[in-house]
């Protein structure tokens, strides 16, 4: 009977706060070509699991001896997985330079990461590369694995992302002659929207533009924060009249469609919605 004698010897993770649960399922890491003919040279496996994986050693001599000798006949002392990306939205949603075209590359050896008791998080290093194949690139060196192993139970490396904050941007459509009097948009845990503006359209047409200017609203997968369209149902000499609401629960941004506010400097990001009335 063989028997397996596999012991983790790292995990990596990856979390997003755009996500409803925190973890990041779109990312996946896949061994560079060398990496991969030594996982199955040397008795390693690698198991994914939702957001990153684990990788497990089957050696009988130590983890150490099987690592130095590795490094001595291959001529590399590391493991380097490509990051591929499933979602086609990641970089709209995430806060990340918005025109920017590279790849997002982590290193355990990086001085800028962060370690709590044998968990590290990987600091976030960006490369212009406007031909790149994949997503990031992952290193994880021998002797970072064996000096957390030395100081920890169970190794683990993070990699955090967090969600991008734009300027919600409400389009009114007024196709249907809606009688709209005092027109505005509830407020909600102290975001206010500024409006109405009457701004023409790229189709041309006419409509009533509510933003919430300088107040820049997190996008989450599932919506944090529902707005309404309401309108004074109150003449000029009236008080205390209940607002008419037009619109209950007005449309969350849709993250695959994304503007730009060109008007400093920095370039900041919208979420445009349109809404046909």
């Amino acid at each position: 009977m063989i028997q397996s004698n596999y012991i983790k010897i790292f995990s990596t993770a990856a979390y997003h706060t755009f996500f409803d649960n925190g973890k990041c399922n779109c990312l996946h890491f896949i061994p560079n070509h060398k990496t991969d003919s030594i996982l199955k040279k040397y008795g390693f496996r690698m198991t994914p699991v939702s957001n990153g994986f684990d990788l497990y050693s089957n050696t009988k001599s130590s983890l150490s001896d099987l690592l130095d000798y590795i490094s001595k006949n291959t001529e590399q002392d590391y493991f380097e997985f490509d990051i591929k990306c499933s979602n086609p939205n990641f970089i709209l949603f995430t806060a990340l330079p918005i025109n920017w075209i590279g790849a997002v590359n982590y290193s355990s050896q990086d001085p800028k990461n962060v370690n709590n008791n044998g968990k590290i998080t990987l600091n976030q290093s960006l490369e212009n590369k406007p031909a790149s194949t994949h997503f990031g690139h992952l290193k994880i060196y021998f002797e970072d694995i064996l000096k957390e192993q030395n100081t920890s139970d169970s190794v683990l490396f993070e990699i955090n992302f967090t969600a991008r904050a734009t300027q919600w941007q409400y389009y009114f459509i007024n196709k249907n002659a809606v009688q709209l009097n005092n027109p505005s948009i509830t407020e909600k845990e102290n975001i206010q929207f500024d409006g109405p503006q009457t701004v023409t359209i790229q189709t041309g047409e006419s409509a009533l533009l509510f933003t919430s200017n300088k107040t820049y609203i997190t996008l989450s997968e599932k919506p944090k924060y529902k707005f309404d369209l309401i309108s004074s149902s109150a003449s000029t000499n009236q008080t205390n009249t209940k607002p008419k609401v037009i619109i209950k629960g007005l449309p969350v941004p849709d993250v695959s469609r994304i503007g730009i506010i060109e008007n400093n400097d920095q370039n900041q990001v919208a979420s445009p919605m349109y809404i046909y009335l």
